[in-house]
C-alpha cells in the first residue's frame, strides 16, 4: 500500500515540475516531448511504416 502511495506522490510531483517548467522554459518540455516520440516512433513503428520497408 505504502508503494502505490509513493507512486502517486511521485506523479504529483512529477506533473508540478513540469508543468513549472512549461511555464518557465517550454523549450526544455518541446526537446522532452520530441526526444520521447522519437524514442516510440523508433521502438514502435507505425502500420504505415511497417507496410513500406515489408514491400
Amino acid at each position: 500500500m505504502g508503494a502505490i502511495g509513493l507512486a502517486l506522490l511521485g506523479m504529483v510531483i512529477g506533473a508540478a515540475g513540469t508543468e513549472i517548467l512549461r511555464a518557465n522554459r517550454p523549450e526544455v518540455i518541446d526537446k522532452v516531448e520530441n526526444a520521447a516520440k522519437g524514442f516510440v516512433d523508433s521502438v514502435f513503428p507505425s502500420r504505415s511504416e511497417e507496410e513500406k520497408t515489408s514491400k
